[in-house]
């Protein structure tokens, strides 16, 4: 049976979200630092203002080496510096020369995109929640990572995790309030905003932005997935997209992930939370036989969108059963391990 691509479920939302126009050759609002626009400006410009633009290697400090997986808007690990940009690194975007990140080290002091004026030397957290309060609700880390994450996925703040505090959870936010931003990243998929659907759908000026997996796309890149392939899709309106995501956002946002994104995602969560579950599940592909019971509940089919939504906020613990047990307390007889996850809000005993 074919199924009808997602695109269809959301073409009803993509001509109701918003009815403002958008000028496509203004220049991107909130993705610039020091006059340079990630997707507009390119290593080449840059190379002709600086002749000392070299070559250095970077700390991913939310995709590391050791992650599942790499983020594809930009080249991951290398970036470009010059002494006359002094805590700005440029990385080359996904997109020809494009620039597709900045990363802003302690040496940085100037202007965010936002016309906020800081000193990366002394930047503190409470400094960052200030200029963003809706970052204090946003704690996220994954499980590879050994920093905290504050994001709206154009601009993100990374805060060291102090891991000889244990338990880490729950999280002691005060206790990180007055510790340094080690760095800030701006991205930007500059493919989703050159290159154009090749489908019968075409772009409107008052669609809404698109991220797939992380990564901002067109509308036409949709038309390949089916509905059974995706795990999450949540859409934003009005002011709530606007503070996401500033003035792009004026039309909505809507995030998708797909079951195989979400998969390596809660795998790497999980491995960080439990030796165990890494013993039972050592890759995310290779889940066959283990069992998940989120909150007392056995999930069988279609649930990688409920562990894709564990966060550090709403993570309470993991236990991992072995076969008998599993099939004593759950009546369960053809899997090996049973992955016991329970949330702050759930029921699980």
């Amino acid at each position: 049976m074919r199924y009808i691509p997602v695109i269809a479920i959301l073409i009803l939302a993509t001509t109701t979200i918003g009815l403002s126009q958008t000028n496509d050759s203004a220049p991107m609002t909130g993705t610039s630092i020091l006059g340079f626009s990630l997707c507009r400006t390119t290593l080449t410009d840059i190379r002709n203002l600086a002749k000392d633009f070299k070559v250095i290697s970077l700390e991913e400090m939310d995709l590391p080496k050791n992650c599942y997986g790499q983020d594809s808007r930009f080249t991951n690990g290398e970036g470009y510096s010059s002494e006359q940009y002094p805590g700005v690194i440029f990385q080359k975007g996904n997109q020809s020369d494009y620039v597709g990140k900045i990363r802003l080290t302690r040496d940085f002091e100037g202007k965010l995109p936002n016309g906020s004026i800081i000193n990366m030397k002394t930047l503190k957290l409470r400094d960052v929640f200030a200029i963003y309060p809706a970052f204090k609700d946003k704690w996220n880390s994954r499980g590879c990572s050994d920093y905290w994450k504050f994001s709206n996925d154009t601009i993100s703040f990374y805060v060291k995790i102090d891991k000889t505090i244990q338990p880490q959870f729950p999280i002691n936010e005060k206790y990180y309030y007055d510790k340094p931003v080690e760095g800030i990243d701006l991205v930007l998929s500059c493919y989703g905003l050159y290159n154009e659907p090749t489908n019968v759908f075409t772009e409107h000026d008052n669609e809404p932005i698109f991220f797939l997996d992380s990564i901002r796309v067109n509308r036409g890149v949709l038309t390949s997935y089916e509905p059974t392939e995706i795990a999450s899709i949540t859409v934003f309106k009005d002011t709530t997209a606007i503070r996401i995501l500033g003035p792009e956002g004026k039309n909505g946002v809507i995030y998708i992930y797909t079951k195989d994104y979400a998969k390596g995602r809660y795998w790497d969560y999980l491995k960080s939370k439990s030796k165990d579950y890494l013993k039972a599940v050592p890759s995310a592909d290779k889940d066959q036989g283990v069992v998940y019971i989120l909150d007392n509940k056995v999930l069988e089919k279609d649930f990688e969108g409920d562990l894709f939504n564990l966060t550090d906020s709403n993570f309470r613990d993991i236990k991992v059963i072995d076969k008998k047990t599993l099939k004593k307390d759950f009546k369960i007889n053809d899997k090996n391990w049973g992955i016991l996850i329970r949330t702050v809000s759930g029921n699980g005993k």
